[in-house]
Parts: C-alpha cells; structure tokens; sequence
C-alpha cells in the first residue's frame, strides 16, 4: 500500500516516512506542490503531511496547492504540527499564536481513544515544538486529545477519515507514536 508523506520543509519529515516504512508501507516524501491529479496517478490510499516551519496566520500561501489537495482528496489524510492547523483553516476553523507556546515533553490526554488512538491508555507524553496552535476547531471536527495548554492536541472530521495532531509521533520522544502511524495505516486499508 502506498502513503506518501508531504515535506513541508520541517525538520522531523524524513522520520515520518521512516516510521511508515518500519510498518512495512511503501512511502515517499512528496513536494508541498502535490495537486490531486498527481495524488490519483500514484495511486495513493492515505495521505501524511508532516510539520514545517510555516505560519497559519501569516503565510498560508506557502502552502502552494495543498489547501486544495485537502478539500478535493477522499482518502484518509494525517496532518502532524503546522498541517494540523492547516487542516483547521481548510475547513473554517482557526490557527494562531499560541497563548503558551509548548516545547519539549507534553502530557496529552486522550478524549476519544478510536481511530488514531485505537488501544492506548488515558494519557501519555508527546513531543512538541508549536507557537501556533489550533484555537477554534471546525466544524464538523471532534477532538480527540488535549494537553493542560492546548484543548486541540487532536482532532478528527466526524464524517471524513480527516485527523490531525499538534504533536510529533515521529519522534522516539512521543510514548507509542508508532501506533498512531499503524493506526493511521489501518484506517487507510478500510
């Protein structure tokens, strides 16, 4: 099965890819200037988009044809860190300084534990590097998971097989990252 990871230009996206591979997937990173077309002719059945060094708020026009890709695509899509926020804004929610930025070890807490968080315990600790975050989630989304500064840590569309996480689970720092990328794979054999 193939996923491809989009390279938003952070520093994190090659271990996204790794973590796919190491759950036996085929997978490439992809330019941030993917178009649906292209998504169709790789015959893609999920969609990751990692984290970058980009703003919401002020440079959402650095994401080229992404925004787009988001809306038209109807396979399962991932958004890790700034693509989380972009999901938000794709679909009418809002992303923006943060009112306590977080970096570093992070206790999330899990509201929902279906889809990404399929078989994990109530909390566990994720890695951060944000100053933006998802302030106002959008309709027709759900959260998922909440950390004591950030209410949206996790989100899901609630008819769409659409997730996000302001976390990085690609990195060993974050406990059981690798399940929410074979909970991810999972979702996408549907």
């Amino acid at each position: 099965m193939r996923i491809p990871v989009v390279d938003v230009r952070g520093q994190y996206n090659h271990l996204i890819a790794r973590a796919l591979i190491d759950v036996d997937l085929e997978t490439r990173l992809i330019p941030i200037s993917i178009t649906k077309e292209k998504l169709d002719q790789m015959n893609a059945k999920g969609l990751v988009m990692g984290g970058g060094p980009q703003r919401i708020g002020s440079e959402v026009t650095k994401f080229d044809k992404l925004s787009d890709v988001i809306r038209e695509i109807e396979i399962p899509i991932l958004g890790i860190c700034v693509t989380h926020q972009l999901i938000a804004f794709v679909f009418g929610g809002k992303a923006g300084p943060a009112k306590s930025p977080e970096y570093g070890p992070v206790r999330v807490y899990v509201d929902e534990k279906d889809g990404i968080f399929k078989n994990f315990e109530d909390s566990f600790t994720a890695w951060e590097t944000h100053n933006d975050e998802v302030l106002e989630l959008p309709k027709d989304f759900k959260i998922l998971a909440h950390s004591d500064k950030c209410k949206v840590q996790a989100m899901k569309h609630i008819n769409r097989p659409i997730f996000g996480v302001q976390f990085h689970p690609e990195v060993v720092h974050t406990e059981r990252g690798h399940l929410i990328f074979k909970n991810f794979v999972e979702i996408c054999k549907e």
